[in-house]
């Protein structure tokens, strides 16, 4: 449970920390916000084996990933971290229709496990197209380093 806790923080963290960054667009903004939504209504239905919350949250989720401002960066990483990211969502949805206890929360880890890697991701590629380094970065470094 400890786990679970820490990674959704890490995940807020992320999300607040990118959110206000001034290379984001109002929309992709708000896909972001979302996600968050969504993202914690799947925690909630790991936590509780809701798994027809869980399903109904990670179709959601997964369709978020088709919006046009959900395309920041069309790069072969970005790319991959985007599939990862729909893969774990996957599981998740798989895990819900078999109700796998064992599966579900191990989805969801994999799940934040990427957001937070592409965040992070997108962190750096921010920092080298704007030029600044990691000491300057301010809200660009997502890990607030």
């Amino acid at each position: 449970m400890k786990t679970i806790r820490l990674m959704l923080a890490l995940f807020v963290v992320v999300v607040t920390a990118t959110s206000g960054d001034a290379g984001q667009t109002v929309r992709l903004n708000r896909v972001m916000r979302d996600k968050l939504a969504h993202s914690q209504k799947i925690l909630e239905a790991v936590v509780t084996s809701n798994w027809s919350l869980m399903e109904q949250e990670s179709l959601e989720l997964r369709r978020a990933t088709q919006d046009p401002a959900w395309q920041v960066l069309m790069t072969p990483e970005y790319l991959h971290h985007t599939s990862l990211f729909t893969r774990a969502l996957d599981y998740l949805t798989d895990a819900a229709h078999t109700r796998d206890l064992e599966g579900a929360p191990a989805a969801y880890i994999a799940m934040t496990t990427a957001c937070v890697d592409c965040h992070r991701y997108v962190a750096r590629k921010r920092m080298a197209m704007s030029g600044s380094g990691p000491g300057e970065a301010g809200p660009h470094d997502s890990l607030g380093r």
